[in-house]
């Protein structure tokens, strides 16, 4: 069985806009684009410091707000090779809450 976590109400993201969390000791951002929610792990691999929380969105990606680095966010892939493939979470809403649950695919440094 896949465990979620709780993490905010449907109302605190409302679409366009996104929110920072913390998930088993992991910080997680959270973007509603256009009602569909996206989870990626909130730092930019290539320094580790970047919070992409304040990343530019670029269609269905976040861009780094330091390097300009861009990742998916349905795949966790970078634009500038697989080496900085970052890690998306599972979502879900349910009873008006959002959940988080493990990642959703193999990357992720």
């Amino acid at each position: 069985m896949t465990e979620f976590t709780e993490v905010a109400d449907i109302g605190e993201i409302p679409p366009g806009e996104r929110k920072r969390v913390e998930v088993r000791g992991e910080l997680i951002t959270l973007f509603n684009l256009d009602g569909e929610l996206f989870a990626i792990y909130d730092r930019c691999p290539h320094k580790k410091t970047a919070p992409l929380v304040r990343g530019i969105l670029n269609g269905v990606g976040v861009k780094c707000p330091n390097h300009g680095y861009r990742f998916d966010l349905i795949t966790g892939k970078c634009d500038r090779g697989e080496e900085w493939n970052t890690r998306v979470f599972q979502v879900k809403t349910e009873n008006g809450k959002i959940l988080v649950g493990p990642p959703s695919n193999e990357g992720g440094r």
